[in-house]
């Protein structure tokens, strides 16, 4: 039996910040404006979900340890980890990995940044801990796919949690022992459907939610020298054996310590699930081409979509959305969006205020097909292609292959200013926003961890 376990926590008490590359650096930079983005995404579009939330734990109380986004009074530090979870995650904008396929930063960001106010710590901790806990996440989902999907559950909940906990000991500064009590609780206490993908999509930020408080109290336990069971991943009883039937090794330890793997996530520019943005971005593309070719939308006669089989299964089931929360999670829709205004917002999630007599006209024309081609996990591709076809038989047709935010097509810091602003519109100024994404930038990796986010809390 391999003793996946030590070699991740061995990685996890070995590294250093030393050992992080500039690239890897300023790219945790990077996804730590956009965690900041996708939180102000969430605040907006998800308000039910989150007011719900947030009345419960102000009902609980508690202890006033750690900031929670957009409150002024403080609270225990796994709700706190527990309610920005919920806001990161709650307009599925926040960053994610192909591989792993889930969300990484929602869980593994909350949890640090909370139990970071209550420690003595500097930002390379805190950087280094995040990177802990992207590694820990990617590889450990990465590992368990595509079987651990298949069988329904939701990796951003699964992984996430031993994510977390690895995250939290590490940043504790535990020993060897310490990490790995502290991943051994989190992983037998995992949890997350991806049932949330049909129905009460609102609801979806509950796994990452569970997964970061989670994180913080396993390592909380670990610290306090509670002995856990053995071999939490590897055993017959035990995580993988659960969730998966098969574990990939090479996306599990290899080049582990070396190549880090927050360095081939992806940041993500519309409000959808990822499996849509393909389909949008070659949407807006051939949409330019019509315009470009003087047709009207108006004329198209069909529209196929090629796309590998889970997007169908995650996003293909809804065509005509009646919330914000299907809107998510229907790339009919995705795609009639784009084509009718060539782009996706947050704007767009609100179905009742959309012009239906184009995007519902061109959802009824729009076919999905099966095409294994479109997805290969070794090459980085998970893309689509959309054809359209005239009344007069003229064809435009477009293939994306890695859609924006991925690989050979990620996103700058000019694309993080651009985020923040459509993000935070109208709740926050925009040189406000800009000035925030600069600080984010300029994180002074030796000064000690303070909340990037004064004003957040005053938002209202």
């Amino acid at each position: 039996m391999e003793n996946y376990t030590k070699a991740l926590v061995d990685f996890a008490a070995e590294i250093e910040y030393r050992d992080l590359s500039h690239s890897v650096i300023e790219q945790t930079k990077m996804f730590i404006a956009d965690y900041y983005a996708a939180s102000l995404a969430g605040y907006r579009v998800n308000g039910k979900f989150n007011s719900v939330v947030m009345a419960v734990l102000k009902e609980e109380g508690g202890t006033e340890q750690a900031s929670i986004l957009f409150e002024e009074k403080k609270y225990p530090i796994s709700n706190a980890a527990f309610m920005n979870a919920v806001y990161a995650h709650g307009a599925d904008m926040d960053d994610g990995n192909r591989k792993s396929g889930g969300h990484i930063g929602t869980h593994i960001m909350s949890s640090v940044f909370a139990l970071s106010e209550k420690l003595d710590v500097t930002w390379k901790d805190v950087i280094v801990a995040i990177n802990i806990g992207y590694d820990f996440f990617n590889r450990v989902a990465g590992a368990a796919q595509p079987g651990l999907y298949s069988k329904g559950f939701h990796s951003t909940g699964i992984a996430g949690a031993i994510a977390s906990g690895a995250a939290c000991a590490k940043l504790m500064g535990l020993d060897r022992n310490g990490i790995y009590n502290s991943v051994s609780l989190a992983a037998f206490q995992s949890s997350g459907l991806i049932i949330i993908d049909e129905s009460g999509q609102g609801c979806k930020p509950v796994n990452p939610a569970n997964a970061a408080r989670t994180g913080v109290i396993s390592a909380m336990m670990a610290e306090k020298g509670l002995v856990t069971p053995r071999n939490p991943l590897e055993s017959k009883k035990g995580w993988f054996h659960a969730f998966t039937d098969q574990v990939n090794e090479t996306v599990l330890l290899d080049g582990l310590g070396i190549d880090f793997t927050i360095c081939e996530s992806y940041l993500k520019l519309y409000p959808t699930c990822r499996h849509t943005h393909s389909c949008i971005d070659a949407a807006i593309e051939i949409r330019k081409q019509i315009y470009e070719s003087n047709y009207l939308l108006y004329d198209i006669e069909k529209v196929y979509v090629f796309v590998y089989p889970s997007a169908i299964k995650s996003a293909g089931t809804i065509s005509n959305p009646q919330s914000q929360e299907e809107a998510k999670f229907s790339i009919h829709y995705a795609v009639a969006t784009a084509f009718s205004k060539g782009n996706f917002s947050l704007e767009d999630l609100d179905t009742e205020n959309q012009d239906h007599t184009i995007i519902d006209n061109l959802s009824k024309k729009i076919e999905l097909i099966i095409d294994d081609s479109m997805e290969n996990r070794e090459k980085g591709i998970r893309g689509a292609r959309v054809k359209v076809i005239f009344c007069n038989g003229r064809i435009f047709e477009k293939t994306i292959l890695i859609p924006k935010g991925e690989g050979i097509n990620s996103l700058n810091w000019d694309d993080i200013q651009m985020k923040m602003q459509a993000c935070s519109q109208g709740i926050v100024e925009a040189e406000q926003a800009r000035l925030f994404v600069e600080k984010c930038r300029c994180i002074n990796d030796d000064d000690r961890f303070t909340p990037i986010l004064s004003f957040l809390t005053k938002i209202k």
